[in-house]
């Protein structure tokens, strides 16, 4: 009789910084139901993965699971694979950070489980040469990547049912093949299906193992499937066939067929991912290209199926340079890291060092990093949290480095975020800014220490492929239907109107940058991006110097009234020792040219999370705003102050102007998608202050900005 093994696994995890109820939600929809079916089956055997965020979130709020789980590894009906604690890419993180990452993930396993794990799951299947080994001298023995990897490497289909060695520098490691084609049929199409596709593959030696290895919230939380598969019984029927089919058909663990079958070869994979991740990673117009193409090839599937392994995307790393704001998260965190490995120099086993980098490894979860199906880097909340790790760990390496009590404050200048240019870091006790002179000589972070929080962690408006569809008609208002749909599949809205929000910024939305603006500009202009900009400020190069106290950015540069102007800013950007306070001074120079009036403004970008809560609101020491909501476009007319305050994080930004403004004011706005269809996310609210500059050639204006930060009373 042909036979064939099976290895089902399952991958759970929920990021860093996700909102409880969503914990919650997955727990009683996905992970808990999924052992309740299986227990029923104990002639199952199957692989389960959950990573640190989730293992958190049971010993503090569901311990009984935890037990389960042990009771299931104790009688060999479940194997515990392993992984990066705080599911990191590894490709992401220093090499140092990746191994003890591991190391924390087995030793919970071994304190709840009794043993270290022997295999890893791999972070979004995220491939690179090298990680052989790393997960090697980290002690682990096994991974499982897709079958893409494999077809792109060079192998057959029909090679891909069992396990290959691996190396890197003489360290080996086990990698085994997912069928694509099973991730497809589970749990979306009928148990039937899968069943033909594993008779299809049996052997007469037995050998052969197919591996299925998924999203765990594919059984339960993704739009459908809690019906189709616990309701409708989709998880119990599959199981109920294994069973009956267990004869030939051997549903069991990657250590079980490890201990059954040798290698069927060695191999050297590229670096790859899953198919959809590749495509995700390339930049909109090649996206687009790529799925033309793809589409094109498709209307022959047989001469498709024969070219498709050489049709590939992008690598993860892609991420980095096809969105800023990842590449500033993912520097920031090596930032951290790099300071902790220099003071682990000097303080050895300190505990503060140690709380440091639990904190630093929650700053390396991978899912704000990216984009793709989920919401990842376009989630405010998620990017929140990571920067909330980070900062914390700063200030805990502050504690080691600087003496209580005592005022300080740190300037350089340096290339922090890879691109061959310096940028400019100030920091003190209370905030950190970092600059960058060539783009517009503007500040991309403000971090608050005291409550440690990224004030300016907001997210440009682009254009990303998905939006076609919108403008197409083609997606559909409301919650996926019940059905046989991948989450890969769905084309849904969350609400109707959405082509109206679909607006694209003309530079990074990043804060002090400076405009000169038409003098009839207003809120919706700016909004829309439809305004006409006057100078070559905005996103201009800055010279930068560093002092003591201060950095400076000086710019010479043209205004156009029509006629050509020739300007000077020089603005410095000074902090106090020990406040969270920050003093700007403007002298804006006109240098050659003929009288003119023109509207000069700064912009600030801050995000309070969001811009439609009754406790996000508007204030001003010179007049009532009546607790405007921020995610309104107005203008303020004549303010010298102007503060954005969370009531929720009792956390309020503070603007004084040495001269009353015209405030401008308006939300930014993404539409990304997720598991549930396309949505619009509040990434910040735009405040600019303007001038009217009554100009002669020769003239200086001078301007003088205090932005602060502060906790608000108890309301």
């Amino acid at each position: 009789m042909k036979q064939i093994n099976l290895i089902f696994g399952c991958h759970g995890h929920q990021p860093v910084g996700n909102f409880d109820f969503v914990f919650q939600e997955a727990y009683e929809k996905s992970y808990k139901p999924f052992i309740d079916v299986l227990e029923r089956f104990p002639a199952i055997h199957v692989t389960l993965h959950y990573t640190g965020p989730l293992l958190d979130w049971f010993e503090a709020h569901a311990p009984d699971f935890l037990q389960r789980l042990a009771a299931l590894v104790e009688r060999g009906q479940v194997e515990i694979m392993g992984g990066g604690y705080y599911e990191p890419l590894l490709c992401a993180i220093p090499e140092r950070d990746a191994i003890a990452q591991i190391q924390r993930m087995h030793d919970f396993c071994e304190r709840h489980f009794g043993a270290r794990p022997r295999g890893m799951w791999l972070t979004e299947r995220v491939w690179e040469p090298q990680m052989a080994g790393t997960l090697a001298k980290a002690g682990v023995e096994y991974t499982a990547l897709d079958d893409t990897h494999f077809l792109c490497s060079g192998f057959m289909r029909d090679e891909l049912f069992g396990y290959y060695m691996t190396e890197h520098e003489g360290h080996t490691l086990k990698i085994f093949p997912i069928q694509e084609r099973l991730r497809y049929l589970i749990p979306f199409h009928g148990v039937e299906e899968s069943i033909e596709f594993l008779r299809e593959h049996a052997t007469e030696d037995g050998l052969r193992c197919a591996v299925i290895h998924d999203d765990s919230e594919k059984f339960g939380i993704w739009p459908g499937t809690y019906n189709s598969v616990y309701k409708e019984r989709w998880l119990e029927r599959f199981f109920q066939a294994l069973t009956d089919n267990q004869d030939w058909l051997h549903a069991l663990t990657y250590s079980e067929y490890l201990e059954r079958a040798r290698a069927l070869g060695r191999t050297y994979i590229t670096c790859a991912s899953y198919v959809e991740m590749m495509e995700w990673a390339l930049p909109t117009p090649v996206q687009r290209k790529l799925h033309g193409l793809v589409q094109g090839l498709k209307e022959n599937p047989d001469y498709f199926q024969e070219i498709e392994p050489f049709i590939r995307g992008g690598f993860w790393r892609s991420f980095l340079a096809k969105y800023e704001e990842s590449n500033n998260l993912q520097k920031r965190m090596l930032q951290v890291s790099n300071r902790l490995a220099s003071l682990r120099k000097t303080h050895g086993a300190a505990e503060t060092l140690a709380q440091a980098e639990k904190l630093l490894h929650e700053a390396q979860c991978n899912c704000a990093y990216w984009h793709g199906v989920f919401g990842g880097l376009y989630l405010n909340h998620l990017r929140t949290a990571l920067y909330e790790k980070m900062i914390a760990a700063d200030v805990l390496l502050d504690s080691l480095e600087y003496e209580a009590d005592t005022p300080w404050i740190h300037c350089e200048t340096r290339d922090f975020d890879g691109d061959g240019n310096p940028e400019g870091l100030l920091s003190n006790r209370k905030m950190a800014l970092f600059v960058d002179p060539l783009d517009g000589g503007t500040l991309f972070e403000l971090d608050f220490k005291p409550q440690p929080f990224n004030l300016l962690n907001t997210l440009t408006r682009r254009e990303e492929p998905y939006h076609d569809s919108l403008r197409s008609g083609h997606a559909q208002v409301g919650e996926a239907a019940e059905g046989n749909q991948s989450i890969h599949e769905i084309v849904r809205v969350k609400e109707a109107g959405l082509v109206s929000h679909l607006l694209y910024d003309s530079y990074r939305r990043s804060s002090l940058r400076d405009h000169f603006l038409g003098l009839e500009v207003s809120p919706e202009a700016l909004w829309s991006n439809t305004y006409e900009s006057l100078g070559d400020f905005a996103t201009g190069a800055y010279h930068m110097e560093c002092a003591e106290d201060a950095l400076s950015l000086h710019r010479e540069g043209t205004v156009y009234t029509p006629e050509a102007q020739q300007f000077s800013i020089h603005k410095t950007l000074r902090l106090d020792p020990d406040t969270a306070i920050v003093d700007i001074a403007y002298h804006i120079t006109h240098r050659e040219g003929s009288a003119c009036t023109v509207r000069f403004g700064i912009e600030w970008v801050i995000n309070m999370l969001t811009g439609s809560a009754p406790d996000r609101y508007y204030r001003s020491d010179n007049k009532d705003l009546k607790r405007l909501q921020l995610g309104a476009k107005t203008t303020f007319s004549g303010l010298a102050h102007l503060a954005l305050c969370d009531g929720w994080m009792q956390l309020e930004f503070s603007l004084g102007l040495s001269l009353p403004a015209d405030i401008l004011c308006y939300p930014i706005e993404t539409i990304s998608q997720s598991e549930g269809g396309q949505e619009r996310v509040y990434q910040g609210s735009v405040v600019t202050p303007t001038w009217i500059l009554e100009s002669q050639p020769g003239q200086t204006h001078e301007l003088r900005l205090s932005a602060s930060v502060h906790q608000m009373p108890q309301e």
